[in-house]
Protein backbone atom coordinates (compact mmCIF):
# COMPACT_ATOMS: atom_id res chain seq x y z
CA UNK A 1 0.00 0.00 0.00
CA UNK A 2 1.13 3.05 -1.10
CA UNK A 3 0.25 6.64 0.40
CA UNK A 4 0.85 10.26 -1.07
CA UNK A 5 0.06 13.89 0.27
CA UNK A 6 -0.92 16.09 -2.17
CA UNK A 7 0.31 19.44 -0.20
CA UNK A 8 -1.20 21.52 -2.58
CA UNK A 9 -4.88 20.79 -0.69
CA UNK A 10 -4.20 23.46 1.46
CA UNK A 11 -4.74 25.67 -0.22
CA UNK A 12 -8.34 24.64 -1.10
CA UNK A 13 -9.47 26.11 1.77
CA UNK A 14 -13.06 28.36 2.93
CA UNK A 15 -13.58 30.63 6.07
CA UNK A 16 -15.74 29.73 8.83
CA UNK A 17 -16.31 32.96 11.23
CA UNK A 18 -14.81 33.08 14.80
CA UNK A 19 -18.07 33.45 16.27
CA UNK A 20 -19.04 29.46 15.19
CA UNK A 21 -16.35 28.45 17.77
CA UNK A 22 -16.29 31.53 20.31
CA UNK A 23 -19.96 31.92 20.86
CA UNK A 24 -21.98 29.16 19.02
CA UNK A 25 -19.63 25.53 19.09
CA UNK A 26 -21.41 24.97 22.58
CA UNK A 27 -24.58 24.59 21.60
CA UNK A 28 -24.73 23.63 18.25
CA UNK A 29 -25.33 20.00 17.73
CA UNK A 30 -23.08 17.82 15.73
CA UNK A 31 -25.77 17.72 12.72
CA UNK A 32 -25.51 21.73 12.94
CA UNK A 33 -22.33 22.10 12.79
CA UNK A 34 -22.20 19.40 9.79
CA UNK A 35 -24.54 21.24 7.87
CA UNK A 36 -22.96 24.96 8.05
CA UNK A 37 -19.58 23.84 7.50
CA UNK A 38 -21.18 21.77 4.14
CA UNK A 39 -22.47 25.08 3.38
CA UNK A 40 -19.54 27.04 3.35
CA UNK A 41 -17.91 24.65 1.57
CA UNK A 42 -20.19 24.49 -1.16
CA UNK A 43 -20.16 28.27 -1.61
CA UNK A 44 -22.02 29.19 -4.46
CA UNK A 45 -23.56 25.76 -5.45
CA UNK A 46 -27.05 24.65 -5.41
CA UNK A 47 -28.21 22.21 -3.35
CA UNK A 48 -31.18 21.57 -1.90
CA UNK A 49 -32.01 19.38 1.75
CA UNK A 50 -32.16 16.45 -0.11
CA UNK A 51 -28.60 16.69 -1.40
CA UNK A 52 -27.13 18.27 1.73
CA UNK A 53 -28.95 15.38 3.55
CA UNK A 54 -27.59 12.82 1.69
CA UNK A 55 -24.04 14.05 1.98
CA UNK A 56 -24.10 14.43 5.40
CA UNK A 57 -25.80 11.01 6.76
CA UNK A 58 -28.77 13.02 8.10
CA UNK A 59 -32.27 13.89 7.88
CA UNK A 60 -33.64 16.18 5.98
CA UNK A 61 -35.93 17.65 9.10
CA UNK A 62 -32.20 17.68 10.83
CA UNK A 63 -30.92 20.09 7.88
CA UNK A 64 -33.78 22.43 7.56
CA UNK A 65 -33.60 22.87 11.57
CA UNK A 66 -29.65 23.20 11.34
CA UNK A 67 -30.39 26.12 8.76
CA UNK A 68 -32.95 27.39 10.96
CA UNK A 69 -30.49 27.43 13.83
CA UNK A 70 -27.53 29.39 12.24
CA UNK A 71 -30.48 32.16 10.89
CA UNK A 72 -31.54 32.50 14.49
CA UNK A 73 -28.24 33.28 15.98
CA UNK A 74 -27.61 36.00 12.58
CA UNK A 75 -24.95 33.93 11.04
CA UNK A 76 -26.82 33.65 7.70
CA UNK A 77 -29.94 35.17 6.03
CA UNK A 78 -32.64 33.25 4.42
CA UNK A 79 -34.44 34.68 1.26
CA UNK A 80 -36.51 31.86 0.09
CA UNK A 81 -34.47 29.32 -0.78
CA UNK A 82 -31.29 31.68 -1.26
CA UNK A 83 -28.66 31.75 1.68
CA UNK A 84 -26.27 34.77 2.02
CA UNK A 85 -24.10 35.82 5.09
CA UNK A 86 -26.26 37.96 7.21
CA UNK A 87 -24.41 41.34 8.03
CA UNK A 88 -24.07 42.91 10.99
CA UNK A 89 -25.53 40.25 12.67
CA UNK A 90 -24.37 40.99 15.95
CA UNK A 91 -24.18 44.41 17.73
CA UNK A 92 -21.61 44.75 20.83
CA UNK A 93 -23.34 47.69 22.27
CA UNK A 94 -21.57 46.51 25.86
CA UNK A 95 -18.19 47.88 27.34
CA UNK A 96 -16.33 44.71 29.14
CA UNK A 97 -17.07 44.29 33.00
CA UNK A 98 -14.54 45.47 35.33
CA UNK A 99 -12.63 42.54 36.30
CA UNK A 100 -9.47 42.60 38.95
CA UNK A 101 -6.49 42.66 37.62
CA UNK A 102 -5.84 39.48 39.29
CA UNK A 103 -8.36 37.66 36.96
CA UNK A 104 -8.02 39.39 33.78
CA UNK A 105 -5.77 36.71 32.09
CA UNK A 106 -7.90 34.03 33.34
CA UNK A 107 -11.31 35.66 32.10
CA UNK A 108 -9.97 37.56 28.96
CA UNK A 109 -11.24 35.22 26.86
CA UNK A 110 -14.73 34.90 28.19
CA UNK A 111 -15.34 39.25 28.48
CA UNK A 112 -14.55 39.39 25.13
CA UNK A 113 -17.02 37.47 23.59
CA UNK A 114 -19.52 38.71 25.67
CA UNK A 115 -21.96 39.88 23.15
CA UNK A 116 -25.24 40.69 23.41
CA UNK A 117 -27.83 39.54 21.01
CA UNK A 118 -29.80 42.55 18.66
CA UNK A 119 -33.48 43.25 19.90
CA UNK A 120 -35.28 41.39 17.15
CA UNK A 121 -33.68 38.31 17.97
CA UNK A 122 -34.41 38.51 21.73
CA UNK A 123 -38.18 39.50 21.14
CA UNK A 124 -38.66 36.56 19.09
CA UNK A 125 -36.93 34.26 21.32
CA UNK A 126 -39.00 35.70 24.62
CA UNK A 127 -41.93 34.89 22.52
CA UNK A 128 -41.23 31.24 21.37
CA UNK A 129 -39.93 30.57 25.39
CA UNK A 130 -42.24 30.81 27.88
CA UNK A 131 -40.04 29.49 30.24
CA UNK A 132 -36.91 32.21 29.50
CA UNK A 133 -40.27 34.78 29.44
CA UNK A 134 -41.01 33.93 32.97
CA UNK A 135 -37.43 34.54 33.82
CA UNK A 136 -37.53 38.03 32.62
CA UNK A 137 -40.71 38.22 35.38
CA UNK A 138 -38.53 36.73 38.35
CA UNK A 139 -35.42 39.25 37.38
CA UNK A 140 -37.49 42.53 37.65
CA UNK A 141 -38.97 40.92 41.22
CA UNK A 142 -35.44 40.59 42.15
CA UNK A 143 -33.69 43.02 40.62
CA UNK A 144 -36.68 45.49 41.83
CA UNK A 145 -36.69 47.34 39.12
CA UNK A 146 -37.93 47.10 35.65
CA UNK A 147 -35.74 45.34 33.28
CA UNK A 148 -34.26 47.40 30.12
CA UNK A 149 -33.93 46.12 26.49
CA UNK A 150 -29.91 45.78 27.51
CA UNK A 151 -30.79 43.87 31.03
CA UNK A 152 -33.05 41.70 28.90
CA UNK A 153 -30.82 41.21 26.12
CA UNK A 154 -28.08 40.46 28.93
CA UNK A 155 -30.17 37.65 30.61
CA UNK A 156 -30.81 36.54 27.23
CA UNK A 157 -27.17 36.10 26.06
CA UNK A 158 -26.24 33.82 29.46
CA UNK A 159 -28.98 31.52 27.97
CA UNK A 160 -28.60 31.14 24.78
CA UNK A 161 -25.09 32.25 23.99
CA UNK A 162 -23.37 31.22 27.22
CA UNK A 163 -25.66 27.89 27.84
CA UNK A 164 -27.33 28.98 31.12
CA UNK A 165 -30.53 27.08 31.66
CA UNK A 166 -32.68 29.40 33.06
CA UNK A 167 -33.27 27.87 36.72
CA UNK A 168 -29.99 28.44 36.73
CA UNK A 169 -29.87 32.21 35.77
CA UNK A 170 -32.24 32.20 38.87
CA UNK A 171 -30.24 30.76 41.71
CA UNK A 172 -27.50 33.65 40.62
CA UNK A 173 -29.63 36.41 40.48
CA UNK A 174 -31.42 35.20 43.93
CA UNK A 175 -27.83 35.04 45.27
CA UNK A 176 -26.46 38.53 43.86
CA UNK A 177 -29.27 40.31 45.60
CA UNK A 178 -28.68 38.25 49.02
CA UNK A 179 -25.57 39.68 48.85
CA UNK A 180 -26.15 43.05 48.01
CA UNK A 181 -24.96 42.71 44.77
CA UNK A 182 -27.85 42.66 42.41
CA UNK A 183 -26.90 44.64 39.35
CA UNK A 184 -26.90 43.72 35.77
CA UNK A 185 -22.90 43.92 35.37
CA UNK A 186 -22.23 41.42 38.15
CA UNK A 187 -25.07 39.20 36.75
CA UNK A 188 -23.08 39.43 33.61
CA UNK A 189 -19.80 38.61 35.09
CA UNK A 190 -20.64 35.65 37.16
CA UNK A 191 -22.60 33.89 34.39
CA UNK A 192 -20.02 33.71 31.96
CA UNK A 193 -17.95 32.57 34.32
CA UNK A 194 -20.43 30.14 35.75
CA UNK A 195 -20.56 28.98 32.03
CA UNK A 196 -16.89 28.54 31.60
CA UNK A 197 -16.45 26.35 34.59
CA UNK A 198 -19.27 24.47 33.74
CA UNK A 199 -21.83 25.50 36.42
CA UNK A 200 -24.45 24.73 34.26
CA UNK A 201 -27.50 22.66 36.20
CA UNK A 202 -29.21 23.66 39.63
CA UNK A 203 -27.00 21.17 41.63
CA UNK A 204 -23.70 22.48 39.84
CA UNK A 205 -25.01 25.98 41.34
CA UNK A 206 -25.99 25.12 44.45
CA UNK A 207 -22.47 23.82 44.95
CA UNK A 208 -21.07 26.89 44.03
CA UNK A 209 -23.58 28.97 45.61
CA UNK A 210 -21.88 27.63 48.72
CA UNK A 211 -18.38 27.50 47.97
CA UNK A 212 -18.84 31.27 47.38
CA UNK A 213 -20.20 32.02 50.74
CA UNK A 214 -17.91 29.88 52.35
CA UNK A 215 -15.28 32.32 50.95
CA UNK A 216 -17.15 35.68 51.81
CA UNK A 217 -17.72 34.46 55.43
CA UNK A 218 -14.13 33.48 55.35
CA UNK A 219 -12.90 36.96 53.83
CA UNK A 220 -15.72 38.82 56.27
CA UNK A 221 -13.50 36.80 59.53
CA UNK A 222 -10.16 38.02 57.99
CA UNK A 223 -11.12 41.51 57.74
CA UNK A 224 -13.01 41.38 61.46
CA UNK A 225 -9.69 39.71 62.83
CA UNK A 226 -6.60 42.34 61.27
CA UNK A 227 -9.37 45.15 61.28
CA UNK A 228 -9.68 45.52 57.81
CA UNK A 229 -13.01 48.17 57.45
CA UNK A 230 -14.61 49.37 55.27
CA UNK A 231 -12.40 47.21 52.56
CA UNK A 232 -14.80 47.77 49.89
CA UNK A 233 -16.06 44.80 47.53
CA UNK A 234 -13.07 42.24 48.10
CA UNK A 235 -11.09 40.87 44.87
CA UNK A 236 -11.29 37.13 43.25
CA UNK A 237 -7.83 37.33 45.03
CA UNK A 238 -8.78 38.17 48.46
CA UNK A 239 -11.38 35.92 48.55
CA UNK A 240 -9.28 33.43 47.78
CA UNK A 241 -6.74 34.09 50.35
CA UNK A 242 -9.35 34.24 52.85
CA UNK A 243 -10.95 30.86 51.61
CA UNK A 244 -7.36 29.13 51.78
CA UNK A 245 -6.50 30.48 55.29
CA UNK A 246 -9.78 29.65 56.95
CA UNK A 247 -11.21 26.67 55.39
CA UNK A 248 -8.60 24.84 53.59
CA UNK A 249 -5.31 25.25 55.66
CA UNK A 250 -7.62 25.61 58.80
CA UNK A 251 -5.82 28.44 60.71
CA UNK A 252 -7.01 29.63 64.18
CA UNK A 253 -7.46 33.36 64.48
CA UNK A 254 -4.63 33.45 66.34
CA UNK A 255 -2.30 32.07 63.79
CA UNK A 256 -3.96 33.93 61.10
CA UNK A 257 -3.13 37.50 63.60
CA UNK A 258 0.21 36.34 64.12
CA UNK A 259 0.97 36.52 60.48
CA UNK A 260 -0.45 39.91 60.33
CA UNK A 261 1.74 41.10 63.26
CA UNK A 262 4.75 39.94 61.78
CA UNK A 263 4.12 41.07 58.31
CA UNK A 264 3.03 44.52 59.86
CA UNK A 265 6.41 44.90 61.70
CA UNK A 266 8.48 44.11 58.65
CA UNK A 267 7.27 45.42 55.94
CA UNK A 268 5.45 47.95 57.58
CA UNK A 269 1.82 47.58 56.22
CA UNK A 270 -0.52 45.13 55.27
CA UNK A 271 0.34 42.78 52.37
CA UNK A 272 -1.60 39.93 51.48
CA UNK A 273 1.15 37.98 49.40
CA UNK A 274 3.39 38.08 52.32
CA UNK A 275 0.53 37.18 55.03
CA UNK A 276 -0.11 34.50 52.49
CA UNK A 277 3.91 33.55 52.18
CA UNK A 278 4.06 33.64 56.10
CA UNK A 279 1.27 31.09 56.93
CA UNK A 280 1.57 29.17 53.73
CA UNK A 281 5.21 28.11 55.46
CA UNK A 282 3.18 27.18 58.71
CA UNK A 283 1.05 24.70 56.56
CA UNK A 284 3.39 23.52 55.34
CA UNK A 285 5.35 22.61 58.47
CA UNK A 286 1.74 21.25 60.04
CA UNK A 287 1.97 24.35 62.60
CA UNK A 288 -1.06 25.32 63.44
CA UNK A 289 -1.16 27.22 67.00
CA UNK A 290 1.18 29.20 68.49
CA UNK A 291 2.61 27.05 71.55
CA UNK A 292 3.45 24.87 68.35
CA UNK A 293 5.16 27.83 66.74
CA UNK A 294 6.98 29.01 69.45
CA UNK A 295 8.23 25.55 70.84
CA UNK A 296 10.05 25.39 67.08
CA UNK A 297 11.29 28.69 67.21
CA UNK A 298 12.75 28.32 70.48
CA UNK A 299 14.75 24.79 69.94
CA UNK A 300 18.16 24.91 71.09
CA UNK A 301 20.68 26.66 67.66
CA UNK A 302 22.26 23.90 67.62
CA UNK A 303 19.21 21.58 66.05
CA UNK A 304 19.30 23.87 63.10
CA UNK A 305 20.77 23.92 60.79
CA UNK A 306 23.18 27.15 59.08
CA UNK A 307 20.22 27.48 56.59
CA UNK A 308 17.39 27.77 59.04
CA UNK A 309 19.08 30.75 60.78
CA UNK A 310 17.08 34.16 60.99
CA UNK A 311 18.34 37.29 59.64
CA UNK A 312 18.03 40.72 60.47
CA UNK A 313 15.39 42.00 59.41
CA UNK A 314 13.46 39.04 57.85
CA UNK A 315 10.28 37.08 58.87
CA UNK A 316 11.27 33.80 61.33
CA UNK A 317 9.43 31.09 59.41
CA UNK A 318 8.10 28.08 60.42
CA UNK A 319 11.87 25.73 59.39
CA UNK A 320 13.54 28.57 60.91
CA UNK A 321 14.47 30.51 57.53
CA UNK A 322 13.78 34.32 56.75
CA UNK A 323 11.43 34.91 54.08
CA UNK A 324 13.13 35.95 50.28
CA UNK A 325 10.49 39.37 50.19
CA UNK A 326 11.60 39.78 46.28
CA UNK A 327 10.71 36.36 46.00
CA UNK A 328 7.27 36.25 47.86
CA UNK A 329 6.35 39.27 46.64
CA UNK A 330 6.15 38.42 43.42
CA UNK A 331 4.97 34.84 44.05
CA UNK A 332 1.45 34.64 42.81
CA UNK A 333 -1.03 34.44 45.79
CA UNK A 334 -2.62 30.93 44.20
CA UNK A 335 0.59 29.44 44.16
CA UNK A 336 0.49 26.60 46.62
Amino acid sequence: MSYHIDLGQWNQIFAVPTSVVDRHMKLASEAQLKVLLYLLRHAGDQKDDADIADALGVSSDEVRNAVAFWCERGLIRQDGGELSPQQNHARSDISAPEVPKEDVKKNHTAISRAVRPDSAFVSRLLKEDTILAGLMEEAQSVLRKPLSPGDTATLVMLYDTFGLPCEVIAMLLHYLADSGSANMRAVERLGIAWSDNGVNSAEAAEREIERMASSREAWGRVCALLGLHNAGRPTQAQLASAERWVNTWRFNDEMIAEAYDRCVNTKGAYNMSYINAILKKWYEKRIFSLDALRAFEERPAAAKTPKQQNRKGSVFSADGASFDLTKYEKQSLFDD
